[in-house]
């Protein structure tokens, strides 16, 4: 039982996780202890601006094969220049665009032989020796400390020519994490699904199923298997780049925005509670999955990792317009766009793409397509963010949209590029019943059989 004297006293100083900076006066004895005492509370005033900011890619850090020096025995990548901020408020900056290769070659010892080894340095990769041809990992970046140069000593102390150091370089290393091949042992990776599911894994897609069953009591702080390696071997130096999927073939895909983030700051709300369950008094209820920010920048993650996948599809595809969604996305994110075939723009197909999947308005019906203002996918992106993905095999609805600005282009022989726009099934509707403006032509009708358009 705390007294009187244990109780903390307004305008009391609570020195306890306080920043000690040095005090200079005039006539102090400095020694080389002082000042890197001096150095490490500026560090940890800079770490704390660090936490209060979040962690994630502030910019830049966009890993993808390189094209010039990638080969099948010996991937590399290029990453580009940018700046990221760890889980410990470090900033790691890479100054400029970098290859790096994901196999290290080393002397074999005294048979003179090498091998090639998954960034040897890193501790643990995986369970046993890396074998080609079963290997997801993730790219991270990391703070590293290189020692440059000597400096000159006075020879007073023999003691200081053995750490005349003259400077430590805060740098950045690259590392690869192994993910365990059982935390997706239930996914085929011979499938065309397996790069959409094996993303949504990582944003943690059951775990967010699982709570919308009981949301009073459920909303696990951390899910996904990002969250999984914090314990195995993913430190919080670390900040994830890319998902790699790489087999004796070489390199299969570069998926960034299934484990990258944007900055993501510090959530005051999370965690906060009405009361206590009064099923379980020792329980606190929480929605806290109201407010959170994660979700907003998962949101916006797996619109960028759709549009990411798409690309590469489109790039690596023969005849994209006979491409079907559902043979290659079992989740949709909140907002798509989806650009369209019109030759010699290459593109997916308008029937073909979302073929078997529930959309409004219904294929067949009177009404075959929905108008919106382009003006208005700025707004209906940042309505989208905040609603679920979509699972293509649950037979939930997506809305469908085209911009009538370029449907009102190609009728005029235009060479652009036509597109879909789609968007959770769960929100409202954005394109509502009106002769939309002065664009009769492009309007949407509440019914088909009453007009007809010229």
């Amino acid at each position: 039982m705390s007294t009187l004297e244990d109780v903390l006293q307004l305008q009391q100083p609570i020195k306890d996780g306080g920043i000690r900076n040095v005090n200079f006066f005039n006539g102090r004895l400095l020694t080389g202890k002082d000042l890197s005492r001096e150095q490490q509370a500026h560090r940890e005033a800079d770490a704390r601006l660090g936490l209060a900011i979040g962690d994630g890619v502030a910019f830049g850090l966009e890993a993808a094969r390189d094209p010039d020096q990638d080969r099948p025995e010996a991937p590399v990548l290029r990453v580009r220049a940018g700046l990221a901020i760890n889980r410990l408020g470090h900033t790691l900056r890479l100054n400029a665009d970098t290859s790096v290769a994901l196999t290290r070659r080393f002397d074999g010892g005294e048979d003179g032989g090498d091998c090639q080894c998954v960034f040897a340095q890193c501790n643990p990769l995986a369970d046993g020796v890396y074998v080609a041809g079963a290997g997801v990992y993730v790219l991270t970046i990391a703070p590293a400390r290189q020692d440059e140069g000597r400096a000159p000593s006075n020879g007073l102390d023999p003691g200081n020519v053995r750490c005349n150091t003259d400077a430590t370089v805060e740098a950045v290393q690259f590392r690869l994490q192994a993910i365990n091949p059982l935390r997706f042992a239930d996914l085929d990776p011979s499938s065309p699904l397996f790069r959409n599911r094996l993303a949504y894994r990582c944003f943690g897609i059951e775990a967010r199923d699982a709570a919308a069953f009981d949301p009073w009591r459920v909303d696990p702080p951390s899910y996904g298997l990002i969250d999984e390696l914090r314990p195995t071997g993913l430190s919080d130096c670390e900040v994830p780049l890319a998902l790699v999927y790489w087999t004796a073939a070489g390199l299969r895909f570069v998926d960034t925005w299934s484990v990258r983030r944007r900055l993501l700051e510090p959530d005051a709300l999370s965690g906060f509670s009405f009361q206590r369950n009064p099923l379980d008094p020792g329980e606190l209820s929480s929605f806290a999955f109201l407010a959170r920010a994660r979700r907003l920048v998962e949101a916006q993650a797996m619109c960028a990792q759709f549009q990411q996948h798409l690309a590469d599809l489109l790039a690596a595809t023969a005849l994209p317009a006979t491409l079907r969604a559902r043979d290659h996305f079992r989740y949709l994110p909140p907002f798509g766009v989806v650009p369209l075939q019109n030759l010699p723009l290459r593109g997916f197909g308008d029937a073909a793409f979302f073929q078997d999947i529930a959309r409004r308005p219904l294929p067949g019906s009177g009404q075959q397509t929905q108008f919106i203002d382009s003006r208005q996918i700025g707004a209906l992106q940042h309505q989208a963010l905040a609603f679920s993905p979509t699972d293509s095999a649950s037979g939930e609805y997506l809305w469908i949209y085209r911009p009538w600005q370029t449907v009102q282009a190609l009728s005029q022989g235009r060479g652009v590029q036509p597109l879909l726009v789609f968007a959770c099934g769960q929100m409202p509707e954005m394109a509502l019943a009106r002769f939309d403006l002065a664009r009769a032509d492009f309007a949407n009708y509440s019914s088909h059989s009453l007009f007809t358009v010229a």
